[in-house]
């Protein structure tokens, strides 16, 4: 009688160390993300097109337009806008010093309202209208 097929036993293969592809890895993603911040970094420097001082301007000036009253009770929106507006006047004046009577007269009407909690009285007024003649002589 023929003897039973009998399975032979498969050799267990070796582990593999897989640390080598990690470390790999690792270092492949170190060189690439140290390149992309570099990039970035380059890209936000002081000659960077983001940091066009006139273009902040302009979007000031544009937001001056846009706000109609400071009101602090019943136009919240408007005066956060014109802070907004402020604030990248005196961005735009860090970047370039001819800016900053622009952000000077920004700021005055915000400061007033915040040193007075309200938007009106002959100081308030003047302090307007010096600021949208600033925007408008830009």
């Amino acid at each position: 009688m023929a003897q039973p097929y009998m399975a032979q036993p498969h050799p267990v293969p070796s582990p593999r160390h897989r640390w080598p592809l990690a470390v790999v890895a690792l270092v492949v993603g170190l060189v690439v993300g140290a390149g992309v911040v570099g990039l970035v970094w380059i890209g936000s420097g002081p000659g960077a097109a983001g940091s066009d001082a006139a273009a902040d301007v302009d979007a000031a000036c544009a937001a001056v337009a846009r706000t109609t009253s400071l009101d602090p009770v019943d136009k919240h929106a408007g005066f956060q806008r014109w802070g907004a507006a402020a604030q990248l006047a005196a961005a735009a004046a860090e970047q370039e010093p001819r800016y900053q009577s622009l952000a000077d007269a920004l700021k005055a009407p915000v400061d007033i309202v915040m040193q007075n909690f309200a938007a009106k009285g002959p100081e308030f007024d003047a302090a307007m209208t010096r600021a949208r003649a600033a925007c408008d002589d830009r």
